[in-house]
């Protein structure tokens, strides 16, 4: 109906089978014996009771071990302790699918990403109804997160066939409260279901992926899964009442109309997986024209689609009916295959990858998003040509793409920033270069000292074949800036850069490039 109906169909329905990283060979039996030593620590410590303090130095010690070992091991992929670690900033792991917690953790604690995001499947933990027994490899790797310093955002997934109804409510939330009380301070988020639009969830109470029938009815799938969210996230926080709870991770147009339903107060999060496919990451498959209108039944997005405009309209729903006031991303990304035949995602080059994966995450932290996850930290496999095999920032043998430290970087450079109205703040492009002009994105921070700074690039296409032509840029407002200091995210390279004055309250930037990712403009001036 819809030209992004087969991706919600079958792109996505993929991306809920990964098997996992399997098979890191280099260094592996140097690995094994710190991993044997990792276990046999977690379990004496599980044996004897060991106190919090206890636990995390022993756990520590053994995971800076660990990735000692991967260090020495893989020559081709070094990794330094972050300096800094952004908790607005998460990626995705399949732990629950077989990968090498062991091994990975430590590298993802090494990027300067605060969150992971993984599975714990219902069907595994009660095999027989009202006895739940967490399986004892998940108890290891959710231990061990915490262990590397790093938060847990827990998706409870999948359906139980114990039941008559697969997603029995009653049921889900017995297991859903239950799983709070046993795994009390090893996670920090529970989300409830994966992407419901598109697994298990949908097929068992019928309906189309984007909720809206042909006959102008909601499909039954969307008020059922409201029923399910409300019940869970209360059975949750009646257990641990300080824990998050979120929920929806459909398609925009469903979450919206949701929202509209009820959320109980006990949901803090509203869940989108905001992936842009082909295009640039400033731009989503939701735009308010005639046929998206047609197809879905509701405006959403603006006109063009914008990203922005996603977060606004959550914002404003969420207002209108007194939902959910933080707003949870917990899938974005881009895959560096080469495609053998057209296909809904396209595939980028290494360099677009990681430019398009700083875009996304400079601009969800700029409009206040509370965590954004990249999707996801480790390649599902080595076919090039395989679309779902390719979305991570490091390889199966933990070398790193370029993504990799373009996200290290985004992490440490923001981690101490916040999101600031840019009122009474202008920046400005003059001369000929239209083109500049109408992809130029600015948004505004303060940092700790609360000194403004400008996150500033081009929201065209990545491209290596040409470097950006030259600009003059003129910012107003700025009367009594004395310094101006541009760090470029994606090389690292932090450089003075000189200005003129120009006007009353303005400076003029002669020959300043916009470039294609973004860099920051750190200036003097303290934000009241």
């Amino acid at each position: 109906m819809g030209q992004y109906l087969p991706l919600c169909l079958s792109v996505s329905a993929r991306r809920g089978h990964h098997r996992g990283v399997e098979g890191i060979s280099t260094g592996e039996a140097t690995r094994n014996n710190t991993q044997g030593q990792f276990r046999a620590k977690v379990q004496s410590m599980n044996n004897t009771k060991s106190s919090a303090a206890k636990w995390l130095v022993a756990a520590m010690t053994l995971v800076s071990s660990l990735n000692l070992c991967i260090a020495r091991a893989d020559d081709a992929a070094s990794y330094t302790a972050p300096i800094v670690r952004n908790d607005r900033m998460g990626t995705g792991t399949h732990f629950a699918f077989g990968a090498n917690y062991e091994a990975i953790l430590p590298v993802v604690a090494s990027s300067g990403i605060g969150w992971i995001r993984d599975d714990l499947h219902w069907h595994t933990v009660e095999k027989t109804q009202g006895v739940y027994e967490i399986p004892e490899r998940t108890r290891l790797w959710i231990k061990a997160v915490h262990a590397s310093g790093l938060k847990l955002d827990l998706i409870l997934n999948g359906g139980n066939d114990l039941y008559a109804d697969h997603y029995d409510v009653a049921a889900y939330s017995r297991f859903a409260a239950e799983m709070a009380r046993q795994l009390g301070s090893d996670v920090d988020c529970f989300e409830i279901l994966n992407e419901p639009s598109n697994f298990g969830y949908r097929k068992a109470y019928g309906g189309i992926w984007n909720g809206l029938e042909n006959d102008g009815t909601i499909s039954p799938w969307v008020g059922s899964y409201v029923k399910l969210l409300n019940s869970a996230a209360e059975a949750i926080k009646a257990v641990r009442p300080n824990i998050k709870v979120i929920g929806l991770g459909s398609v925009t147009p469903v979450n919206i109309r949701q929202i509209a339903m009820g959320i109980s107060p006990a949901v803090d999060g509203i869940v989108d997986h905001p992936y842009s496919y082909s295009s640039v990451p400033e731009i989503l498959p939701f735009a308010s024209s005639p046929a998206m209108i047609e197809r879905d039944g509701i405006a959403v997005l603006d006109e063009k689609g914008s990203f922005a405009s996603m977060i606004s309209a959550y914002r404003s729903a969420a207002q209108r009916s007194n939902g959910p006031k933080e707003i949870w991303l917990t899938e974005f990304g881009y895959s560096t295959y080469q495609p053998e035949k057209h296909g809904l995602f396209a595939g980028f080059t290494r360099d677009a990858q990681a430019k398009y994966i700083q875009r996304r995450f400079v601009q969800a932290l700029a409009l206040g998003v509370n965590v954004t996850f990249q999707y996801d930290f480790v390649d599902d496999g080595v076919n090039p040509h395989e679309c779902e095999q390719n979305f991570g920032l490091i390889d199966r043998q933990l070398r790193p793409k370029p993504a990799f430290d373009a996200v290290k970087r985004v992490a440490q450079a923001t981690a101490g920033l916040t999101p600031c109205s840019l009122k009474g703040y202008t920046i400005t492009l003059i001369g000929d270069d239209s083109s500049s002009r109408d992809t130029l994105q600015i948004y505004g921070f303060t940092d700790s000292a609360r000194h403004l700074v400008f996150a500033i690039w081009s929201s065209r296409s990545a491209s290596d074949d040409a470097d950006p032509p030259f600009s003059t840029v003129k910012i107003q407002g700025v009367y009594h800036l004395k310094h101006l200091t541009a760090l470029d995210l994606y090389t690292g390279k932090s450089t003075s850069v000189p200005f003129s004055r120009a006007g009353v309250d303005g400076v003029r930037l002669d020959r300043f490039a916009i470039q294609d990712h973004p860099v920051l403009l750190s200036t003097d001036l303290v934000v009241k």
